[in-house]
């Protein structure tokens, strides 16, 4: 075996072992707080937002941790679609929580 240069054995042992790789999205803004129950009144805006800024349904459910039947209630605001959404959405924060 051939024996690398000084400077080279230094460079190995200076290198920092190569990032793993990731398939999370650029790091923004996390509008979906964990440490605590949320509001309904306090997620609507946020589901709003993110639908002017362009988000689909299923992209505003994963990125604010909610189902896409509650996203859709907000998003379409149709009659056709009754369901209690605060009894749903207080149910759905109790199970992302682990709470009961």
């Amino acid at each position: 075996m051939s024996e690398l240069p000084e400077e080279m054995l230094q460079a190995v042992e200076d290198a920092k072992p190569a990032p793993k790789a990731s398939r999370k999205k650029a790091a923004k803004e996390d509008p979906a707080p964990t440490n605590g129950i949320r509001e309904w009144k306090d997620v609507v805006p946020q589901i709003r937002e993110l639908k002017e800024a362009g988000a689909t349904v299923p992209e505003i459910a994963e990125k604010l941790e909610l189902s896409y039947v509650l996203v859709n209630q907000v998003m379409l605001q149709s009659y056709k679609m009754s369901i209690d959404t605060i009894g749903v959405f207080e149910r759905q924060e109790k199970m992302r929580l682990g709470i009961d």
